[in-house]
């Protein structure tokens, strides 16, 4: 290893067919103001040029590991594992393959966790940048519901954040702006190995959970959206997989939070996004969603005015 064996932070870089954006990304990683990181790089075995882009970077000083693997491990999940076991450092940044961060993001980020004891979680605001780097604003998406919450920095006890925030959507929605402790990352990563769409908002939640969430309104990450990413590709199975983890994740942060799932309206964004996927499902697959029973019943509710809104106006 060519990096200190007590290095502060280990920062992952998961990468799977990312190739076209990775000298950015990467760079973005070396040219942090904040130095006393190492750098691992896996690599699930990409079908592009991923791993000519990424052999220049094998040699770094920076870079502890460099792992190309032969068979795609099928998840994201497995990936963070095995970098988040590979790690010296106290704090685990998943430096997500196609976004990119602000110079001063490490630095920022570890100043604020460590600003109280009993911090497990960081993360700061993000732009949304799409496939060519353009800027194309906020990523407001966690943020919708309580606005103005998010203009401030605030340390939070997290299980607070889980009752009051994440029950509600994952307010955290893009892996590249947060940083975490190992230690805790470790005892709760087996849970969401099973889950390919939204195993991050329980992780997350689950992190929170063990102490203290601190947030930085600073804009000092870079999230890549664009039409061919595959977090984005609709069929029949993705979306009805998706649902079922959204009500997997909601059930088990319940649990964890001992709240009742009593406020559908919290979860609007579940059937807005069962009804604009209403072409990729069959009619009676759309008809009957695995909803838990309150969201079920305000889903059937507005399919009945739906259909009196249009006898109206026919």
């Amino acid at each position: 290893m060519t990096v200190n064996s007590s290095c502060k932070i280990s920062v992952i870089l998961p990468n799977y067919n990312h190739g076209r954006f990775l000298s950015e990304r990467v760079n973005s990683i070396l040219n942090q103001t904040h130095q006393d990181f190492e750098l691992i790089i896996l690599d699930d075995c990409s079908t592009d040029d991923s791993h000519k882009v990424l052999e220049q970077w094998k040699n770094n000083p920076r870079v502890s590991h460099f792992i190309m693997n032969e068979k795609n491990s099928g998840s994201t999940f497995i990936q963070w594992k095995r970098g988040m076991e590979l790690a010296v450092g106290e704090w685990i940044w998943i430096a997500e393959s196609d976004d990119v961060a602000d110079p001063n993001f490490l630095q920022e980020m570890l100043e604020l966790a460590e600003r109280e004891p009993d911090v497990h979680i960081a993360f700061c605001r993000s732009n949304r940048i799409d496939e060519n780097g353009n800027l194309k604003g906020i990523n407001r998406w966690g943020e919708i519901g309580t606005p103005d919450r998010w203009n401030s920095e605030f340390i939070s006890h997290g299980n607070d954040e889980c009752a009051d925030y994440l029950l509600k959507r994952n307010t955290i929605p893009n892996a590249s702006a947060v940083i975490f402790r190992k230690q805790t990352a470790l005892k709760h990563i087996d849970t969401v190995l099973p889950f390919r769409y939204c195993g991050d908002w329980l992780f997350w939640a689950l992190v929170a959970n063990e102490g203290k969430v601190a947030y930085c309104p600073m804009l000092l990450n870079f999230f890549r959206r664009y039409a061919s990413a595959t977090s984005l590709v609709k069929t029949h199975e993705r979306v009805i997989a998706r649902i079922n983890e959204y009500m997997s994740v909601l059930k088990q942060l319940s649990v964890l939070t001992g709240s009742r799932l009593e406020h559908p309206e919290h979860h609007q964004w579940i059937i807005d996004e069962w009804t604009g996927n209403r072409k990729n499902i069959s009619f009676g697959t759309y008809l009957f969603p695995d909803f838990y029973p309150r969201l079920k019943s305000l889903f059937y509710r507005q399919c009945i005015e739906s259909v009196f809104r249009m006898r109206r106006n026919s």
